[in-house]
């Protein structure tokens, strides 16, 4: 039989859940939001480095050292990882059910945060003939080489996350879920193929940033409501 002191303390931590899950949701919705901002600075890209390539030239060259610009594109990078790693530890504790989803996201941020902070490329090769030379003969930085992999693995957990939250049931509905998971993954394939054939890289590029951009603004718009410990909207 229940007394009315623990029926009390029943209350209470219902409440406290309640105010903690409404706290986790909108930090997530707060760095999801500012994470596709900074994700997005390569928009200003051509105003302040009018002389990259922007039909076959990587995003990334924007935040290559040697490259006017290259701080603000580089912490932007920065902090847009950070930004996108403690949104998937608040979605830890938002919702469980979400583990797979919120694990590539985490993927997602720390490898976007080692691409603006640790492994930006050292030139840009597709305007420099002799950064590309200097590339193709391993004469560059270990840096250079790194930022390819840990672009790669960025990818990857934004592909990961996208589709794992829609399984989960969590973020935009479902059907929309799916169709950024397969718009990501379609821009991605383009992208490695138009690099292969040495044209029209940078143009897909750009489209398969937007998608991820786009979708972590739609991840903190829906993805804000607060959830019961069952996973359900309270």
């Amino acid at each position: 039989m229940l007394t009315t002191q623990t029926l009390g303390r029943f209350m209470r931590a219902d409440s406290d859940a309640r105010v903690a899950a409404r706290w986790e949701a909108r930090v997530l919705a707060g760095c999801c939001a500012c994470a596709a901002a900074l994700y997005s600075l390569w928009v200003l890209g051509p105003w302040i480095n009018p002389d990259l390539d922007a039909l076959n030239g990587y995003v990334s060259e924007y935040a290559a050292r040697d490259q006017p610009g290259s701080p603000l594109f580089r912490v932007g990078d920065g902090l847009a990882g950070l930004l996108a790693a403690a949104a998937a530890v608040a979605g830890f504790r938002y919702s469980r059910s979400g583990v797979v989803g919120w694990s590539g996201l985490l993927v997602f941020g720390v490898a976007t945060g080692l691409d603006g902070a640790l492994t930006p490329m050292a030139c840009a090769s597709f305007v420099d003939t002799g950064c590309a030379v200097r590339e193709l003969v391993g004469a560059l930085p270990a840096t250079h080489a790194l930022h390819e992999i840990t672009s790669s693995v960025a990818a990857l957990g934004a592909l990961v996350a996208m589709g794992g939250l829609a399984r989960a049931g969590i973020g935009p509905p479902a059907r929309w879920g799916w169709a950024w998971c397969s718009a990501t993954g379609v821009a991605t394939a383009v992208t490695l193929a138009a690099l292969w054939l040495g044209t029209g890289a940078g143009v897909v590029q750009r489209a398969q940033l937007a998608l991820i951009a786009t979708w972590l603004i739609a991840l903190a718009v829906t993805g804000a409501r607060p959830r019961s410990a069952g996973g359900r909207d309270a």
